[in-house]
């Protein structure tokens, strides 16, 4: 099999009850872009609906549980954060959660420099 074939993939429908449990087949895979995490990512052939939902905050478990047993989540979530990803789940991770963990992490970024920047006044 070569990657130009068509895969027979999963698809989760978009109607309500357990998604996970009714997958239905389809030809069409999730892979936007031939990252090699990508390819072997759990999302792989999944019907990129489910993880670019229309209102992320209520609709967007189904896609965190398929990334929680992902082995490569992180690359996925630091793409994500590194390309500003403004769309859909990546990683385990909302637009919002990739928000605030840029915020996070540019705020110790900042109380790191403050810290140094102290100790070096300290020592002169």
């Amino acid at each position: 099999m070569s990657i130009s074939d068509p895969l027979h993939t999963t698809v989760l429908p978009s109607h309500g009850g357990n998604a996970l449990t009714r997958a239905v087949q389809s030809s069409l895979p999730f892979a936007p872009g031939l990252k090699g995490w990508e390819q072997i990512a759990a999302c792989r052939g999944i019907d990129s609906s489910v993880f670019f939902p229309d209102d992320e905050d209520d609709k967007a478990e189904v896609a965190k549980q398929i990334c929680h047993g992902c082995s490569v989540a992180t690359p996925c979530l630091e793409y994500a954060i590194a390309v500003r990803e403004k769309e859909g789940v990546w990683g385990g991770a909302t637009q919002r959660e990739r928000r605030s963990i840029i915020r996070r992490r540019r705020r110790a970024v900042a109380s790191q420099k403050a810290l140094r920047e102290t100790e070096t006044k300290n020592e002169r």
